[in-house]
């Protein structure tokens, strides 16, 4: 699969899901457990994207197609930083 097209399929993906995700992560109705699961799947995507960023930046003149990884890099990380500081952390005590 060349490179435009990973990045088209990963773009699709934050496009459609976006929106899905900062409405659940907001939500205080959602278990802290289900935005954990959302957490780590948009940690997998990160790490895929900087993959493709990678394997991007490995070849000369994909100066544009360079430019949408990063963006989508970018959008990615502030996804993921959202719904990270939507998680609560409830610290434990000994009693």
């Amino acid at each position: 699969m060349t490179h435009a097209i990973r990045l088209a399929k990963l773009q699709k993906i934050h496009s459609e899901k976006a929106p899905q995700i900062i409405r659940l992560a907001s939500d205080s109705n959602i278990s802290n457990r289900r935005k954990q699961l959302i957490y780590g799947c948009l940690n997998n995507m990160c790490q895929i994207s900087a993959r493709l960023f990678g394997d991007i930046s490995s070849v000369p003149g994909n100066y544009d197609l360079l430019e949408e990884a990063a963006e989508l890099d970018k959008a990615l990380l502030q996804l993921r930083s959202l719904v990270g500081s939507q998680i609560s952390v409830r610290l434990q005590q000994a009693a």
